[in-house]
């Protein structure tokens, strides 16, 4: 009786600090930092998240959206001559001044000292606000928070172990890499040949490996313009190979297409309003398909099949993309009986399957994919409640189907991924079979200490060229990258 009488307080304590614990967390959203003059390089988003590293703790968590969120903290940072001023601003969900602080300096050196101590007066503010709401416990266990709402905080942003369900490739070799190539690379596309291109915030560039990586030619864009996807296909009869370059050009799609011949890559066309992506459904023969960009949307209407004609493109074959997919995130594929299914990555990074009607099939528990590359358009509607002029949208990673019928998807993950600020550290890449109700986990390639920009799967080789950031740009650096090649059978 006393052995049950005391586990059942234990048990009742252990409620009782749980449900006081989930009472007392604060959701906290950091908005993206103003920085006036103008910013020189991408400052708003370190101050975004050195405040947000700090602040989190003490109660207090960081989260993806301001829906999320019970505090919005939106900063600024300003310079007039050698001074600067940081300051912060918190108010709550319903527009509630919470607390404000603010620090100055004369110089760089000491603006981490001064992000740090602009939180902790907010973290005083914001904590002192909630205090009530925290100390009160509720009368019945809190209901769990959703899986899909709710965001880890920066510190909880952690890779888990291979699960022994998991295979893990035994890999003879690390496959064969590159020399160290300076700067940080965002795009790999290959036609089935040695030869690649590349794309950086310079242009594209076309390598050659054999002892190293051999730089053959290049094409360097103007400096308003951001590549977001890179695509090849061929080569045709002649020899010629089609590189598809889908460019941001200030806040509307300029997408170009080039030739490359002889080592020689010329203009087929510019100036297109699509955006591209090659693809191989059903692990088949590999096609292009655009979709355009809208006036409000970033992903409008349906993906079509694409071809290429007197210097445009024709569209055909309309593909509708449910809920999520878009021209850069979906593939399709088939199961044993012939019946098609469409695979695609949530917003939050999780792997769906849906129904050739459209319904939602299946969903992973973990995420995957995971992506650096994004573009930013002006965003009026919701600039009041985001506390940012702009919306950011992010480049998903490609999902390959092979001859098989497998699917192939990068899992990057790393220390840092929160909301728009994302710095991802490690990658592998799985491999997936359908089983008729869910994906099973075939096997995974050994996890790389790097961050996986894109990659490229050659049938004709059986190899993955993976193009990975060994080193993120800093204030003191330009960053490095490396292409390695690995067989997967």
């Amino acid at each position: 009786m006393k052995r049950s009488l005391v586990a059942t307080l234990i048990l009742l304590g252990t409620l009782l600090a749980a449900a006081a614990a989930s009472a007392s967390t604060i959701r906290a959203y950091i908005a993206e930092f103003t920085v006036s003059p103008a910013d020189n390089g991408n400052l708003k988003n370190t101050l975004q998240r050195l405040l947000a590293t700090r602040l989190a703790g003490d109660g207090i968590v960081t989260v993806d959206t301001p829906a999320e969120a019970d505090v919005i903290v939106s900063g600024s940072y300003t310079t007039l001559g050698k001074m600067f001023s940081l300051d912060a601003i918190a108010k709550s969900a319903a527009g509630k001044q919470l607390g404000t602080a603010f620090e100055q300096g004369e110089s760089m050196d000491v603006l981490i000292p001064a992000v740090g101590k602009v939180s902790g007066k907010l973290k005083g503010d914001i904590v002192k606000q909630f205090q009530p709401a925290a100390a009160a416990l509720p009368e019945a266990p809190a209901k769990a928070p959703r899986a899909d709402i709710v965001r880890p905080s920066v510190a909880q942003e952690v890779i888990k172990a291979p699960a022994s369900s998991e295979i893990v490739r035994s890999e003879a070799t690390a496959g064969w890499i590159s020399q160290r190539l300076p700067g940080v690379y965002s795009g790999v596309a290959t036609w089935g040949t040695k030869d690649f291109v590349t794309a950086d915030d310079k242009g594209i560039h076309l390598y050659r490996p054999g002892g190293k990586l051999d730089l053959v030619t290049e094409v360097i864009l103007p400096d308003r313009m951001k590549i977001l996807a890179l695509d090849a296909m061929g080569p045709e009869a002649n020899g010629r190979v089609l590189v598809f370059v889908t460019i941001m050009d200030r806040e509307s799609i300029s997408s170009r297409i080039y030739a490359l011949q002889n080592d020689t890559l010329k203009v087929v066309a510019e100036d297109i309003p699509y955006m591209f992506r090659t693809i191989a459904p059903y692990g088949g023969a590999k096609k292009l398909y655009a979709q355009q960009m809208g006036r409000n949307d970033d992903f409008y209407g349906d993906v079509y099949e694409a071809s290429i004609v007197d210097k445009g493109v024709k569209l055909s074959n309309p593909i509708k993309m449910p809920r999520f997919a878009n021209i850069f995130n979906f593939n399709l594929f088939r199961d044993q009986s012939g019946k098609s299914y469409l695979a695609t990555f949530s917003d939050s990074g999780y792997l769906l399957v849906y129904s050739d009607t459209g319904e939602e099939l299946w969903r992973s528990s973990d995420k995957f994919g995971g992506s650096e590359t994004y573009f930013q358009r002006r965003d009026w509607e919701n600039e009041r409640t985001n506390m940012t002029p702009f919306r950011t949208r992010f480049i998903e990673q490609r999902i390959t189907v092979t001859e098989k019928g497998e699917i192939l998807v990068p899992q990057n993950s790393g220390f840092f991924v929160l909301g728009n600020l994302r710095s991802y550290s490690k990658y592998s890449v799985v491999n997936f079979a359908w089983n008729g109700s869910s994906l099973e986990e075939k096997w995974r390639t050994k996890q790389s200490q790097n961050y996986l920009a894109d990659y490229s799967y050659n049938p004709a080789s059986k190899e993955l060229v993976l193009l990975e950031v060994a080193q993120k740009d800093t204030f003191g650096g330009k960053g490095g990258s490396v292409v390695r090649l690995l067989g997967i059978e």
